[in-house]
Order: C-alpha cells, then sequence, then structure tokens
C-alpha cells in the first residue's frame, strides 16, 4: 500500500499515524500539491491530498481512507469505538478538527509563515497574530471542554478523534506556536499523551528533518 502526500500535512498526518497504530505495512511517497504530477487530477478528482493506493484501489480524503483502513483491518487495533453514541463523538470531533481547526491553523499560522516564505512572500504577522488571539482561542477552548479530565475524546482509548486533533496542533508545535499547558491543560495533557506513542514519536523525527530542510532552502532563498 502506498500512502501519497507532504510531510507536513496534517491530513496526510492523520492517515500515517492510523496506519502505523493499526501495524499496517505502506509505503510513504511525496506528493506536493503546489507541484501535483500529470495524474493528480486521475487519483482524485479534488487534486487533494493524502491519496492511498491499495493494489488496484485508490482512495482520496483523510476520512474516507481511516474507516477504509478500520474496516479492511477489523482484526488490529480499533480506532473508532464501537458504542453508538462514542462513535458518534468520534466522528464529530474529528470533522470539527479537519474543517474548523485545520482552517485557522493552516490558513491563519502555518501558511502565512512557512508557505508565504517558500512562495518568495514575507511573513504576514498581521493575520498569525490576529489567529493567535481572536480564531484559534475558541477553537481550542471548545476542545479543552470536550476533555475535562478525560483521557480520550471518545470513549476509552485512542480514536481517529484523538489523532485528528493531534495531527493539526502538530502544525502549531511546527510553527511555534503551540498552545500553553497553563492555558489549556487538557488539551496539551492529551497532545503530550499522544507525543509519547512510538507511532508518533518516529513521525515526528521525519518531519523535524523535513522540516529542518525546507527551513535551509527558504534561508538559502533570502541568502
Amino acid at each position: 500500500m502506498i500512502i501519497h502526500g507532504s510531510a507536513l500535512s496534517p491530513f496526510r498526518r492523520k492517515v500515517v499515524l492510523s496506519a502505523m497504530e493499526k501495524n499496517i505495512a505502506f509505503e510513504s511517497r511525496d506528493l506536493n500539491p503546489y507541484a501535483p504530477p500529470v495524474d493528480f487530477e486521475s487519483m482524485n478528482p479534488l487534486k487533494r491530498i493524502p491519496i492511498v493506493q491499495d493494489g488496484d484501489f485508490t482512495l482520496a480524503d483523510s476520512s474516507a481512507i481511516c474507516g477504509y483502513f478500520e474496516a479492511k483491518h477489523a482484526d488490529t487495533q480499533a480506532l473508532f469505538p464501537k458504542e453508538p453514541t462514542a462513535y458518534g463523538h468520534a466522528l464529530w470531533i474529528e470533522e470539527y478538527a479537519d474543517t474548523a481547526l485545520f482552517a485557522d491553523i493552516s490558513e491563519g499560522v502555518f501558511r502565512p509563515i512557512f508557505i508565504n516564505q517558500l512562495l518568495g512572500k514575507p511573513v504576514d504577522h498581521a493575520t498569525v497574530e490576529e489567529t493567535l488571539s481572536v480564531a484559534l482561542p475558541l477553537r481550542l477552548r471548545y476542545l479543552e471542554s470536550q476533555l475535562e479530565d478525560r483521557t480520550w475524546f471518545a470513549g476509552d482509548s485512542l480514536t481517529v478523534a484523538d489523532l485528528s486533533v493531534y495531527s493539526q496542533l502538530v502544525n502549531l508545535l511546527h510553527a511555534g506556536h503551540l498552545p500553553s499547558s497553563e492555558s489549556y491543560p487538557y488539551l496539551m495533557a492529551h497532545f503530550k499523551r499522544i507525543q509519547t506513542r512510538p507511532s508518533a514519536e518516529k513521525l515526528h523525527r521525519s518531519e523535524t528533518a523535513y522540516l529542518g530542510q525546507m527551513l535551509e532552502m527558504i534561508s538559502s532563498r533570502k541568502g
């Protein structure tokens, strides 16, 4: 099985972590949506990542892919709760992370810092500061309220909801704007809980190396 995507994409991150947690063997291939291959549209008509190729089967969208993993590898660690209310809540938190949280982190922090520089533009500090002070706290407070004294977002074990939220927050870590434990104690404890899992540790090392190469390229352009 091949997972196509960009190393710093939170959606590729969610899919890779899901595969690793379920011990699914895969090969990872870089796919830059800003410089896509000629067959990108045939792989996903929406021209988005990640994309999975499993034999003759091709599937796009991180949520669809994680659901596919769960159904095909039902004998491995479950990432979707069996109990109906926990299952529904896991899907909701996944959706919240994939839409609202992603929009604020990606458009309001990560892209104005990193993508702008890759495109030869200055960092948009105004957008970053506004997002960090106005929009993002609303998202983080909601997620904090959904944890309180709970270990996981839905049910009694790690689920796709936890991986989805974590995958978005990692890009705040890369950008140097991870929220503080003082402001969001439950959410940051949850983040660290996943961060120390073997799957997340291994993936973070590879992402950090990739980010270092990207920063070197940006620095050489400024030159």
